[in-house]
């Protein structure tokens, strides 16, 4: 197959008839101006340049196939442009997947913010347990919990954050609460669920000592946002996520059981196609929600 910069070289050329100033315009040595020329008259088996006076010229061949690629190169061209005003323009459609329960407490603001900054701009916002595929389900970012494990996307760090264990002051008042993890089954607990297991495994680690407490809660769910409801109900001790539960921690509508127990840290990814790849209106909502996540 024809390659596509020999074809550019050799139009060059033929546009300012001159291989020394195609060499200056497409910022390329002279022998390579000459090699690619060269090897597209093989391909094609014909002379397009007429070499043999001092100043050079089209071959009848060779005008005519100037003519016809200048029209192809120039239809490419606009559709370069009309890519690069798609990437760099803030009217358009973002698409972008999170984990449940993250989307009020972590990205609501972030979202609101994009919106009154770029009235133009349609944002879609799709929540799911799933890694949703970039290219299969049409997403410009993907926030997640895992790391990408194809080689081809690339990852940027957001937020670190830990669960905590917390239950009501009313919770507490009433039950002692536990010092050490194993202490936790005297208590009810109240755990994320999964619907392809009945246990539930707590890491906590504190210094270099590290407990893994595997049990069946007396409540499982598997939707954190309920799990809050539940623990704010006074119905047990209970696992969240920082972001879902600091507000409450901080209105003391809830208190941490064992501080000094920590669970492992868990990072907050952003995973897209590369930042050539990614639109305008996809990096500025990028940027928002790591300057306010941040903040």
């Amino acid at each position: 197959m024809m390659q596509l910069d020999a074809i550019t070289v050799f139009a060059e050329v033929a546009r300012l008839m001159s291989f020394t100033e195609a060499g200056r315009a497409l910022n390329a040595p002279l022998s390579t101006v000459s090699r690619k020329v060269s090897e597209l008259e093989a391909s094609l088996g014909t002379r397009l340049i007429d070499r043999s006076k001092r100043q050079i010229r089209l071959t009848d061949a060779g005008e005519t196939y100037y003519n016809l690629c200048r029209k192809g190169l120039e239809t490419l061209a606009h559709a370069n442009r009309v890519m690069n005003d798609r990437r760099t323009d803030t009217a358009g459609t973002v698409t972008v997947t999170m984990p449940p329960n993250l989307c009020e407490c972590v990205f609501l603001t972030a979202i609101e913010t994009f919106q009154l900054r770029y009235p133009k701009a349609h944002l879609r916002v799709l929540v799911s347990e799933r890694m949703l595929d970039l290219v299969d389900d049409n997403v410009d970012i993907s926030f997640r919990v895992a790391p990408p494990t194809q080689p081809d996307l690339v990852s940027r760090t957001i937020m670190r954050h830990r669960h905590r264990l917390v239950a009501t002051p009313d919770y507490a008042a009433i039950n002692a609460l536990p010092m050490e993890p194993e202490n936790l089954a005297d208590h009810r607990r109240i755990g994320f669920g999964f619907s392809t297991r009945r246990k539930v495994t707590w890491s906590l680690s504190k210094g270099t000592k590290t407990e893994e407490i595997s049990f069946q809660p007396e409540l499982a769910i598997n939707d954190y946002a309920a799990i809050k409801a539940a623990v704010l109900a006074g119905q047990g001790i209970g696992e969240l996520p920082k972001p879902l539960c600091q507000g409450a921690l901080q209105a003391g509508q809830l208190v941490e059981v064992m501080p000094d127990w920590r669970f492992p840290e868990i990072k907050l990814y952003a995973v897209h196609s590369g930042d050539g790849l990614l639109s305008k209106l996809a990096r500025l909502f990028l940027d928002i929600v790591a300057t306010r996540i941040k903040s």
